[in-house]
């Protein structure tokens, strides 16, 4: 995974940072000007245009930032890189969005080491959950499973706002096998993204979680098989009684259900379940997630939801939502809050 999608939002955040209206009106003229030609895909003439703004103000960092990011477009990775560290060396502003450039170079480069040295360094300066997720996404790159997992806590503490903070830590979980603790998060991670192209993957993935270890071989021949690590001590009961309430699904009573209502009625058996276990268990999973989706559930909105982060899959979930419109309205509100 890459995150250029980030780094575009970063170029135009800088471009209305409040300390631009600092800089000479020509230099501000001429940032945008490279923006442009850049967004275009014209990265050689957006350079040219950051070379006659940096004339005029040869310390901007926006000016350097901007450079660096279309230098690596070009994969003019040492030109990026030096860029990189001047701005870090001039202290200022961009100088979080920089080393997140700068990490990201070097994993592009094929240097992960140097690019974990960055982010490291970048973290004992900043709190800024830009650092912590990329810091975390090439030590899940590396294979560091655990390290990963820390620093997306820390990108989550910092901004829960973060969709990709979200599917990081369940795609952690998921290397740990740990069923739940890689479904909450993925269940965050498409309410707050439910209408993209990865949505669309991650929505199978979490349909494909919520069926592992329960298969049928026969309409009265259920098997149910659980596989928990020591992370999930605190989740052996939620375990088994998800396992067993995805039975639900083939009673006799459900069967003209649609694949949507049954999907909505066995997230809510999950959402309660958590809570009702909640008050035995602390931590973050408990502390976090759970109470979300129990409160999600107990205010009566687990159709809405799950109707919403099925918009990639069934076209009967956007014709729930039409038909629906004041149940919808509710969850938004709730959501919003």
């Amino acid at each position: 995974m890459k995150v250029f999608n980030i780094l575009l939002t970063v170029s135009f955040l800088l471009m209305n940072s409040p300390s631009i209206f600092a800089q000479e009106l020509n230099v501000e003229e001429l940032v945008r000007v490279g923006i442009s030609y850049h967004d275009k895909g014209d990265y050689k003439k957006a350079i040219e245009v950051y070379s006659k703004a940096l004339e005029a103000d040869p310390n901007s960092n926006l000016v350097m930032f901007e450079m660096a990011f279309s230098h690596n477009a070009l994969q003019e990775y040492k030109k990026t890189i030096k860029l990189c560290k001047k701005i870090i060396a001039n202290p200022g502003e961009n100088v979080v969005h920089t080393y997140v450039l700068y990490g990201n170079t070097l994993d592009q480069m094929g240097k992960p080491k140097k690019a974990l040295k960055v982010y490291e360094e970048a973290t004992k300066t900043s709190d800024n959950y830009l650092l912590f997720y990329n810091y975390g996404l090439t030590c899940y790159n590396t294979g560091d499973y655990d390290k990963a997992y820390g620093l997306f806590l820390k990108a989550i503490a910092n901004n829960s706002a973060h969709p990709s903070s979200h599917l990081l830590l369940s795609k952690v979980m998921a290397k740990k096998n740990s069923r739940i603790k890689s479904m909450l998060p993925l269940y965050y991670f498409l309410m707050l993204e439910p209408n993209t192209e990865r949505a669309s993957i991650e929505y199978q993935n979490l349909r494909k979680l919520m069926d592992t270890g329960v298969s049928q071989s026969s309409p009265s021949n259920i098997d149910i098989s659980i596989s928990m690590n020591d992370m999930d001590s605190d989740f052996t009961a939620a375990e088994m009684m998800i396992s067993l309430s995805n039975v639900t699904k083939n009673l006799e009573e459900n069967k003209d259900k649609s694949d949507l209502e049954l999907f909505a009625m066995r997230n809510k058996n999950i959402f309660n379940i958590l809570g009702e276990l909640k008050k035995d268990n602390k931590g973050f999973w408990w502390e976090f997630y759970v109470p979300v989706f129990y409160d999600l559930s107990t205010k009566g909105h687990v159709d809405s939801f799950s109707h919403y982060i099925s918009l990639t899959a069934d076209e009967e979930a956007l014709e729930w939502i039409k038909e629906n419109d004041e149940e919808f309205k509710k969850f938004s509100e709730w959501g919003s809050k």
